[in-house]
């Protein structure tokens, strides 16, 4: 078969879509539990990392596009765990990778609308990164939000650095223990939570300031 003809072959292959997909092969529990969140997996997910209820409304404060992208990927989360306290061993692979994607958005939304403050780049093309340099040249709590994110980030870029060599120069596959994804997965869960709970502080007390005035 020419590669064309295989190509449309492949285009008109009428599977189940990814979402189908996906509700069909995870567990009843998770299944259960994005069904009953209408849709809000970002406000879900950001109560169970802070370990309380939130006072700021999420999708008013946040707005488009970044709540949009934001409940997208907390939904991955979940899909990994429903809960962060049972993460466990490799599963903080993918949940890092998603909630990194999601409170992006959060940092985002707070230096460039709430702030009005241009992210500098680093290099010429956009880096993840930038806002987190960002933060960090700021002082205070804002640098312990940025070097927090910063340590979340080389954590995740330490679980795609797979390879690893021997002294005669073959590389071989570098395995990392469940315990040590266990107490990766404790650093980074606090990470998030103090700089989560520090994030909202400051969104919630400009705003009541803005309302005095």
């Amino acid at each position: 078969m020419k590669f064309t003809e295989l190509r449309n072959t492949m285009q008109s292959f009428s599977g189940a879509s990814t979402p189908d997909y996906q509700l069909a092969y995870i567990t009843a529990e998770v299944k259960d539990l994005l069904n009953g969140l209408n849709k809000q997996f970002v406000e879900y997910l950001t109560k169970d990392i802070i370990e309380t209820e939130l006072q700021l409304n999420l999708q008013h404060w946040l707005g488009s596009p970044y709540y949009q992208s934001s409940n997208e990927n907390a939904k991955d989360c979940l899909e990994h765990c429903p809960t962060v306290k049972h993460i466990w061993g490799r599963k903080i692979k993918g949940w890092t990778d998603s909630a990194l994607k999601c409170y992006d958005n959060f940092l985002l939304k707070y230096v460039q609308i709430d702030k009005g403050e241009k992210i500098s780049k680093t290099y010429a093309g956009l880096k993840e990164t930038d806002v987190y340099k960002h933060l960090v040249s700021k002082g205070g709590v804002e640098q312990e939000i940025g070097q927090n994110f910063i340590n979340i980030y080389q954590l995740r870029s330490t679980f795609q650095h797979i390879q690893m060599e021997e002294k005669d120069g073959i590389r071989i596959p570098k395995r990392i223990s469940n315990s040590k994804f266990n107490k990766y997965r404790d650093l980074i869960i606090n990470w998030f939570r103090l700089s989560l709970i520090a994030l909202l502080d400051m969104v919630e007390e400009k705003n009541k300031n803005e309302k005095r005035n």
